[in-house]
């Protein structure tokens, strides 16, 4: 992984800045990407420290915002030419339904369109590159998921509940994955997807009652260290070089909830996505 270019997003904290920091001690030229800049600034210097590794970088870009995100690219762009491996990483959730500057409801907005948006904005750098991973961090919690609501995104047509938004958002991230894998078919690059286990990370506490009920769900989690490593090997182990459109965890092959296989649905969402961020269609 010496001198490969990757892209961490949510790279401040928790497996993101876990995930960054390995690929730095392996030689990586690393991105980190995150919301809050001084948080960023901490936790690259941390991995400077650590690493003395100097490649490295921290750019900033809200991924509630459609906007910022183009402007991520477009600067990125400025600054590289290729990129070896994207790793989506960034997520969040509300206990209440908000609504982006967009119009969207954030949690769909940051965890299924951030990853939608930005993946297709770099494709061509992606395309540039001789390695080219995609790995998309999703989440066991696809398994809760019912019945597929694409076109009640927004939650406008059922009762806002947290933890049924969050987990929508985690079978998107598995069906756009799936979807991409097969439209990237014949250009070299994989795409790929993982549930990390249940990692210690202060993931979406921005509510007084999320914070007070932390402490029982990071009961029994696994350390940021083994929640990273997934992430890692699909993004770096020669044993999956060329296998695309899977979904692991814990570094297994895994199969995900049987609503995520469905093709027709993987369409719906991609087109209600394109639609929504107002991406061109010939980007893939």
């Amino acid at each position: 992984m010496k001198d490969k270019i990757v892209l961490v997003t949510g790279a401040n904290a928790g497996i993101g800045k876990e995930t960054a920091f390995r690929l730095a001690e392996m030689g990586s030229h690393v991105i980190l990407v995150c919301r809050n800049e001084k948080k960023g600034i901490k936790a690259l210097d941390e991995i400077k420290e650590k690493t003395s590794n100097e490649n490295l970088d921290l750019m900033i870009c809200d991924f509630a915002s459609l906007k910022s995100i183009k402007d991520f690219v477009k600067n990125f762009k400025k600054k590289y030419k290729k990129l070896d491996v994207l790793i989506n990483n960034h997520g969040s959730f509300s206990i209440r339904k908000i609504l982006t500057e967009d119009g969207i409801e954030s949690t769909f907005a940051v965890n299924h369109l951030g990853y939608f948006s930005l993946t297709l904005q770099l494709l061509d750098l992606l395309k540039a590159s001789s390695y080219s991973r995609i790995v998309n961090v999703a989440s066991s919690s696809n398994y809760s998921v019912k019945s597929l609501n694409i076109d009640d995104y927004n939650w406008e047509k059922r009762r806002y509940k947290l933890m049924d938004a969050y987990a929508e958002s985690k079978i998107y991230n598995i069906m756009f994955t799936f979807m991409l894998s097969e439209k990237l078919k014949g250009t070299g690059i994989t795409a790929n997807c993982l549930h990390p286990g249940y990692v210690k990370t202060n993931i979406g506490l921005n509510n007084f009652l999320l914070r007070l009920i932390a402490p029982l769900v990071k009961m029994g989690a696994i350390s940021t260290e083994e929640g990273a490593k997934t992430s890692l090997y699909l993004a770096t182990s020669e044993e999956i070089e060329g296998v695309t459109g899977v979904y692991y965890h814990r570094m297994k092959l895994r199969e995900p909830n049987s609503l995520a296989l469905d093709q027709k649905a993987q369409q719906k969402l991609w087109d209600v996505s394109l639609e929504l961020t107002g991406l061109a269609k010939d980007l893939v």
